[in-house]
């Protein structure tokens, strides 16, 4: 395959990620036009992304320089999905209340400020875990842990029930923005699920979710 003539990779084995980073992007506009029915669409969107782009870039023959680029694409690929994307989607909910302002503003900003950070550092840890095991050779058999990719199953299932039980995700979006940060930092053992019992459980709960999020109305705030 003939190498562009600009900066980075664009194999096969890459494109789910840059597809899960569009993803974002455009979750973060739509969050930030009031649109949190088409955030969290964007949220599963990269959500599903990242599922497989592991899996696709294990089946390319890669050289060493395209795997370091793929774990460090991948991890900055999250931040912004996992990372951002929940936290705008907060912020967008928590400042569209009326009674949100002064001490309740600053409140919200350190909640998604304090996301980001947590999930950051998650990421961080992983990748420096990650480089040690593939140093040694062995595979992971658990996380330490939440994994920050969980957001994508977390919070559109939070949305979901709260359509529901007609009830504002808004009254409770900053307590699980502030149980993921806790859950992303602590020194928990997460299983590593196998790919397929991980498509199952995510496909079911993406099924149920979208039909929520697709039907009319929905539940904006």
């Amino acid at each position: 395959m003939k190498k562009l003539p600009i900066l980075g990779f664009y194999g096969y084995w890459v494109i789910l990620t840059y597809l899960s980073v569009v993803f974002a992007a455009a979750g973060i506009c739509s969050a930030l036009n009031g649109d949190i029915k088409t955030a969290v669409i964007c949220l599963m969107g990269s959500g599903i992304c990242d599922m497989f782009d592991g899996s696709v870039a294990r089946l390319a023959d890669r050289t060493e320089r395209e795997k370091a680029f793929g774990i460090q694409i991948d991890s900055l690929a999250d931040i912004t999905g996992f990372g951002i994307l929940p936290s705008v989607i907060g912020y967008a909910l928590l400042t569209n209340q009326a009674a949100v302002s002064g001490l309740g503003t600053i409140s919200v900003i350190g909640v998604t400020c304090l996301y980001i950070l947590a999930a950051l550092i998650r990421l961080a840890y992983y990748n420096v875990t990650e480089a040690e095991l593939q140093n040694k050779a062995e595979k992971r058999q658990y996380y330490e842990g939440l994994p920050v990719t969980s957001a994508a199953l977390i919070i559109p299932a939070a949305y979901f029930i709260c359509a529901c039980y007609h009830f504002p995700i808004s009254r409770i979006y900053s307590k699980l923005l502030l149980f993921l940060s806790l859950a992303f930092v602590l020194k928990l053992q997460v299983p590593k699920l196998r790919l397929r019992y991980l498509v199952g459980i995510c496909l079911t709960g993406f099924s149920a979710v979208l039909c929520v999020l697709l039907s009319r109305g929905g539940l904006p705030f």
